[in-house]
């Protein structure tokens, strides 16, 4: 006992000693740095003006379907006309193959016009969708650039499919061999997903792979939402802000551009500061009106200082463009993160190319971003100012919590003015790249680096509570094992009564009941032929008569277990059966056609459950008939003679009834799944030839 005590007491303290040591203070791990983040701010130096951007745009049959009143042709020239003068465009249209609808050509007044005749090209009448030759027309195009701001615009509602698997293999190899050397180029590829028909993954592998934007644009109406988001990531535009139905125009504004988003059928009017409407019927000689079903696009030429007033039928999607000498500017500029990644936000104001760092004039200003996640919902974050050397600058930082779309709004207010931009970028969820191990720092990571940076503090803490906890399981190990062990000594030393034998094969009669002894009763000799000895040779006979029953009804018990297992099977078979019954049925749309074979299976459950409550009243019963025949075996040792019971044989018969049901029970069951597994065979056959016919119908709705 001593030994084992000491053994114990060796084990617990060498479990404290490890588990401590793995809270060892090792030296910290250095914090990865984010290389999603932008850059701290720095005033920037002069843009560069002007970029050349190629449209990609889809001409499959399915955008008969998708976009059946061909509003990418209407975002295409809303973003053409949001493009400056010093910006060059050019249209490629792709379906079974790429082509040029008009290349590089500068955005000047005289040229829009054809630009604007390339997009009314645009058709939807091709087989296919060649994404690969459009990035290899569009790359073609570009090829020829000097300019440092180049990019590909690629919209599709389709995937890469060219109607032969060997084909699609070529292309996509194609594809993952061009993007690198896309990437190399410097060229950005902003695609927009375009309906469920889309591939959603692969143009947002694209643009991630070369650092452009990514957008999903679930109907036709919100292609130019998409469109001038990527106006916005390509070229910065300010703004002012729209607050309700009103907007604030101050004197360092040199024109305005309005994007109202609105319903068919609705109407446009703004009305300016001194109260006069203008609308696309009736306009100033200072604005141009560019109206369509689902935007207008309205441009003011030095707009009258104050507050004006738009009529909205729609909130989303609404910007007012500035051009203006007072800018709002950020370095954020990153298209995608890696999912909960931290997001540096900064801002500043410059005037003529100067950064405003004069702290009288910026405490007059409030720094503010509303940032809007995948989940629809959004927050707001005040920037709060850097100091030296970035003075001037407002910055804030949060994580990315969640995959998918994120846009940032920008605000700088004061009491003039106000500025917004807003920045976008998606929050990707891609693998980590291995850490190659440190042949200095071999060793086994200590718990710590899995807890991340903890204050050593609070390590002692942990350690501390994590060793008396292990102490106290140890002891409660001991405790229940020490319980245990005095319990099984305690039953062994404890006499254990002789179970019940066998019926003999002579005799067939047992010779105890229940684990009692029954006492044998002798006939003393020379009393064989006494008075009583009739009486005493009855009472032996009623004696081994009910010794008799009593084995017949253990025996009956044991039938009765077995019964009830196979019962409690059955119903569990029977449930399972009724569960895949039901899958298959919610699996193919099928509640009708199956709603037959559910109530079958139902049937039969509720049976079986019957059955089972019948067995358990008979195991009762037999259980009160035990009890009641001990006390017989009493008072007949005690001269008090019953008449035997004649039960058991009902019960056998009862209890053959019960079992031949049971049996038709298990063919039923048996006969239903085999029923069900032919079923779903041709159901499954069915759902096959169906999917089969669907697609041929696709592929016959391209040709027609």
């Amino acid at each position: 006992m001593k030994n084992r005590l000491i053994s114990f007491v060796a084990l617990i303290l060498a479990l404290f000693i490890f588990n401590a040591s793995s809270f060892s203070a090792d030296p910290a791990v250095p914090a990865k740095e984010n290389p999603q983040a932008p850059a701290p701010a720095a005033q920037a130096g002069p843009e560069e003006q002007g970029a050349d951007i190629v449209l990609l745009i889809d001409s499959s049959g399915s955008m008969k379907k998708t976009d059946p009143k061909d509003y990418r042709k209407e975002a295409a020239r809303l973003f053409i006309s949001l493009l400056g003068t010093e910006d060059s465009v050019g249209v490629v249209s792709f379906g079974d193959s790429a082509r040029q609808l008009i290349p590089l050509t500068i955005n000047s007044p005289k040229n829009r016009l054809l630009l604007f005749g390339a997009t009314k090209k645009i058709t939807s009448k091709e087989f296919s969708t060649d994404i690969t030759g459009a990035l290899t027309k569009g790359m073609e195009e570009l090829g020829s650039s000097s300019r440092k701001n180049r990019a590909l615009i690629l919209m599709s509602d389709g995937k890469l499919a060219l109607g032969d698997p060997k084909k699609d293999k070529d292309s996509n190899a194609e594809l993952v061999r061009m993007l690198p050397e896309i990437q190399k180029a410097g060229i950005k590829v902003h695609s927009i997903a375009f309906s469920e028909l889309s591939d959603p993954k692969l143009l947002g592998n694209i643009s991630e792979k070369t650092g452009g934007l990514f957008r999903y644009a679930k109907t036709d109406r919100d292609i130019h939402v998409m469109f001038a988001a990527i106006f916005e990531k390509i070229k910065s535009p300010d703004s002012v802000a729209l607050k309700g139905d009103t907007f604030a125009i101050d004197r360092d504004v040199k024109e305005a551009v309005l994007l109202i988003t609105k319903q068919t059928g609705t109407s446009t009017v703004l009305v300016d500061p001194r109260g006069n409407k203008i609308s696309q019927k009736k306009t100033a000689k200072n604005v141009r009106w560019y109206g369509s079903d689902i935007f207008d696009m309205i441009t003011i030429h030095s707009p009258a200082s104050g507050k004006w007033k738009v009529s909205l039928s729609r909130r989303e999607g609404n910007r007012i463009f500035v051009l203006t000498d007072l800018k709002l500017k950020s370095s954020f500029s990153a298209a995608s993160v890696n999912k909960g990644d931290k997001v540096v936000i900064d801002a500043w104001l410059e005037r003529d190319e100067q950064k405003i760092a004069d702290r009288e004039v910026l405490d007059q200003v409030t720094f503010e971003a509303e940032i809007s996640g995948p989940d629809g919902k959004s927050f707001k974050l005040p920037l709060t100012l850097k100091s030296a050397p970035a003075a001037g600058t407002y910055a804030a930082e949060f994580n990315a919590e969640r995959q998918g779309d994120y846009s940032i709004k920008i605000t700088a207010e004061g009491k003039t003015f106000n500025r917004t931009k807003e920045l976008y970028f998606n929050s990707i969820d891609r693998p980590q790249p291995a850490v190659p191990a440190q042949p200095a720092a071999k060793r086994d990571p200590s718990v710590m680096e899995y807890f991340g940076d903890i204050d050593p503090e609070m390590s002692l803490m942990l350690a501390i509570a994590a060793n008396a906890l292990l102490l106290l399981l140890i002891l409660l190990v001991h405790v229940q094992a020490r319980r245990y062990k005095r319990l099984y000594l305690e039953a062994k030393a404890r006499p254990v009564p002789e179970p019940l034998r066998e019926v003999s094969a002579a005799g067939g009669k047992p010779d105890s009941v229940i684990g009692e002894e029954l006492p044998t009763i002798v006939i003393p000799a020379g009393h064989d032929d006494g008075p009583d000895s009739n009486r005493i040779k009855k009472l032996i006979g009623v004696i081994e008569f009910q010794k008799g029953k009593i084995c017949e009804m253990m025996t009956l018990k044991d039938i009765f277990e077995e019964v009830r297992k196979k019962l409690g099977n059955l119903q569990q078979r029977s449930t399972e059966m009724n569960n895949n019954i039901k899958t298959l049925s919610e699996t193919y749309n099928l509640k009708e056609d199956m709603s037959e074979a559910v109530k079958a299976v139902d049937d039969e459950n509720k049976g079986i459950e019957e059955y089972v409550a019948v067995i358990e009243s008979e195991e009762n019963n037999l259980a009160e008939k035990f009890s009641k025949w001990e006390e017989e075996l009493k008072r007949l040792m005690q001269d008090e003679v019953m008449p035997a019971s004649d039960d058991v044989a009902d019960i056998e018969a009862q209890l053959h009834e019960k079992v031949e049901l049971l049996k038709a029970k298990e063919e039923n069951i048996a006969d239903l799944t085999r029923q069900l597994e032919s079923l779903d065979k041709e159901y499954m056959i069915l759902y096959h030839a169906q999917k089969q016919q669907e697609q041929e119908q696709k592929e016959q709705e391209k040709k027609t």
